[in-house]
């Protein structure tokens, strides 16, 4: 299949990679020949809501996707301005990957996620987290199914994952 656009992006935080990225994600790799993942609030780790560094959230993509040349991932920071965070989003683009092409489509998992982005991209792609075809997930519902040491969140997490989340887990918390 041909694909429709030359490059798309998608802003998340992957706190963690989920079963939800992942279906986003192959529908990026199914439309554009270049995809972007921008990991956000890298300033963070070790919150409740942002509990994994960069380096690790990067590392889960990679091994997922098995350093996939047509994917590219990098962090940034918030800036805590939503009126200026698409803006911000594409300056930071254009200096991290001067030789990239621009992503002409934004991917979201929902309205509310899409909204920073609809006056700086003509093409918007939702990809509903509320499709009755499809397990609800949410990293906060992950995060806490770990938390409580409850191991159906591997029903939500990619398998090639799972051993990262609990040496990771082990090495901040005790043992999940």
């Amino acid at each position: 299949m041909k694909q429709k656009y030359v490059a798309g992006l998608a802003v998340m935080r992957a706190q963690p990679l989920h079963i939800g990225h992942i279906k986003l994600i192959n529908r990026m790799l199914d439309e554009c020949k270049k995809v972007i993942i921008l990991l956000g609030s890298v300033q963070e780790q070790g919150t409740e809501r942002n509990p994994y560094p960069y380096v690790l959230r990067k590392k889960m993509i990679q091994t997922v996707y098995k350093n996939n040349p047509q994917i590219t991932v990098l962090g940034m920071f918030d800036i805590n301005n939503p009126s200026q965070w698409a803006e911000f989003v594409l300056d930071f683009l254009q200096e991290s990957l001067p030789d990239h092409p621009r992503p002409e489509v934004y991917y979201a998992g929902s309205e509310y996620d899409a909204q920073w982005f609809r006056k700086v991209f003509k093409h918007i792609v939702i990809e509903n987290r509320i499709d009755y075809d499809f397990p609800y997930v949410s990293g906060s519902m992950v995060r806490d199914m770990i938390k409580i040491g409850d191991k159906r969140w591997k029903n939500f997490v990619p398998q090639e994952i799972h051993a990262m989340i609990e040496e990771y887990q082990h090495s901040k918390r005790g043992v999940i």
